[in-house]
């Protein structure tokens, strides 16, 4: 078959043109008959060059061949070609069941990518405005610039007593002059185009204090007009209250920052209050408390919370690290030895962990660590309250209160018989967990400078951060948790030799971006069908970078069922059930 022939029944000329893909066709030897102008710029070659030459000399590696000769498509397909990295999509071309040619459909991956990022970007900004229409306090009214409103906040619908559309496309001349307000802020920012603040009253006489705003376009036009409206109505009735609890408030917030911060603890994240929330309200008993989490969130730090603001805070508070004690030294370092009890025993003795804890608090580190033959032990000692020495004859009683910590599963490691169920269950008692640094981006900032402040003062260096560099270590996901963010500030302090560390400073790691997904958008698809692509890929990559659907949820910023509904839907991890 001619080539003009191939042509005529496939009418593509018309459109080849105006494609933003790159498209190649190929009759059945291979020579290229068609080429549109994005495939001559994304593959470099020249259209008036190239037709009538085989696919195999001008494109080198193409698919096409390959194509031709099964006769089955090739797709999808990844190549660069120069500085550019190409999805490509290879299909035959039959007729009447006769292979007479193929094609190739061409996508910049690049320009994929930065649509992916604008839409969503689009999304996210999106989601904020929502999420401030419906959870400001004050209440939001915006406007165009004539006035005419486009969207009002929850609670200003709440003040005003008038749901929010019956507000939608009217007019602020209108709605003043029926009487719901005995005036307008937006009126006088059309008059006078600067921000202006008054007080009005409702119709309902509830009073307000509105501050409305002026945003302008590239021309200097008023293009929106944004109200920020705080209901004072109850104020007076409550000022002398709020100044007669003002200096309990004040004291309290001391008393908590105190607290929280004596020892160098930082909290900001709602997540972290209601740890040490939980850990405030086991202090006042003897109960054994399981700390779970990550390596390097700072489990150490919440036992000596619960140490210190106990009432064995006088007493000692001895810190155990399971995992570093070699396992035919176990038993005497937690429960001490009798002289001449092995070779190379002390003359008289020594106490184990158990009895220096004696009065106050012991802090079990790394408890998953403990050998399984060294469990049953320690399960009498934490049930009895009294230990036998190595050699020893007779129990001797203890008064503690015994805290555990681990960064594994202790429940999985009771179902593979790694840990003994009834010692399990007698240190869970009341677990708490913490989240990971990455779960709670709000400590991060607080808890960089406050370790700043912290080598800056041990090694006598003034030493601060640029915004650049606050951006990147923000957006780092710190697998390493508090304890690596220590070390980096302290590795920086003394590396830098700068005063203002920048992000050329910054370890390779914190500079790095990587894309999170890799996202396809078919020249065929809908806006839903992107959505639904994006929402695929970006829980398939969470759900494999971090390996659960909690963990899944918090770098994303959705709820666990959110993550759990979109696996099922999109059929990811099917056998996850954390």
């Amino acid at each position: 078959m001619n080539n003009q022939t191939l042509e005529n029944k496939i009418p593509i000329n018309d459109i080849l043109y105006s494609l933003r893909e790159g498209f190649v066709m190929v009759d059945c030897q291979g020579v290229i008959i068609q080429i549109n102008p994005t495939a001559e710029e994304m593959l470099k070659i020249d259209r008036g060059i190239a037709l009538g030459k085989r696919i195999s000399g001008m494109v080198p590696g193409s698919p096409l061949i390959k194509v031709l000769e099964t006769g089955k498509e090739v797709s999808p397909w990844h190549e660069t070609r120069g500085d550019k990295k190409l999805l490509s999509y290879h299909f035959p071309i039959r007729t009447d069941g006769k292979l007479e040619g193929a094609y190739s459909i061409y996508l910049d991956i690049i320009d994929l990518e930065e649509k992916k990022l604008q839409f969503q970007n689009a999304i996210q900004k999106e989601k904020e405005l929502e999420a401030i229409l419906e959870n400001s306090h004050d209440g939001i009214w915006i406007m165009d610039g004539a006035g005419v409103t486009l969207r009002v906040s929850k609670s200003w619908e709440d003040f005003s007593g008038i749901k929010r559309e019956e507000m939608v496309n009217r007019s602020v001349y209108e709605i003043v002059a029926q009487g719901y307000y005995t005036d307008s802020a937006a009126i006088h920012v059309i008059e006078q185009r600067k921000p202006v603040t008054i007080m009005y009253e409702t119709k309902t006489n509830r009073k307000a204090l509105v501050t409305a705003t002026p945003v302008f376009d590239e021309n200097g036009n008023i293009w929106r007009i944004i109200s920020n409206v705080r209901d004072i109505t109850e104020i007076d009735r409550y000022r002398q209250e709020l100044e007669e609890s003002k200096r309990y408030k004040e004291e309290l917030k001391l008393l908590r920052k105190q607290q929280y911060e004596s020892d160098g603890v930082i909290v900001r994240s709602q997540a972290m209050k209601d740890v040490f929330k939980l850990a405030a309200q086991t202090a006042g008993s003897d109960a054994t408390v399981l700390i779970l989490g990550e390596s390097g969130v700072g489990k150490d730090v919440v036992a000596r919370y619960i140490h210190r603001t106990s009432n064995r805070e006088k007493g000692p508070y001895i810190r155990v690290n399971c995992g570093a004690i070699p396992e035919a030294l176990m038993e005497s370092e937690l429960f001490g030895y009798e002289e001449g009890s092995f070779t190379g025993a002390r003359k008289k003795g020594k106490p184990g962990m158990f009895e220096l804890a004696h009065g106050g608090t012991l802090f079990l580190d790394e408890v998953g660590e403990i050998p399984i033959q060294m469990q049953a032990k320690l399960l009498h000692a934490l049930q009895d309250l009294k230990v036998m020495r190595v050699g020893g004859m007779k129990p001797v009683d203890i008064d503690i209160r015994v805290i555990a910590a681990t960064n594994q599963d202790l429940k999985e490691m009771v179902d593979k018989g790694q840990f003994r169920s009834d010692l399990y269950y007698r240190l869970n008692v009341i677990p708490v967990v913490i989240p990971s640094l990455r779960e709670r981006p709000e400590d991060i900032i607080p808890l960089l400078l406050e370790f700043l402040r912290k080598y800056n003062e041990k090694y006598n260096m003034r030493k601060t951060f640029s915004s650049a560099a606050l951006e990147s270590i923000m957006k780092y996901h710190w697998p390493g948790n508090v304890r690596e963010l220590q070390n980096v500030t302290e590795r920086l302090v003394l590396t830098c030799t700068s005063d203002v560390i920048d992000v050329k400073h910054l370890p390779p790691m914190l500079k790095e971006t990587p894309s999170l997904v890799d996202f396809h958008i078919s020249d065929m698809g809908t806006l839903k069908e992107a959505r639904e692509q994006l929402e695929k890929s970006m829980v398939s990559w969470a759900l494999k970078r971090y390996g659960s659907t909690r963990k899944a949820a918090a770098a994303l910023g959705v709820t666990q069922p959110t993550v759990v509904r979109m696996s099922h839907k999109y059929g990811l991890n099917k056998n996850r059930t954390d």
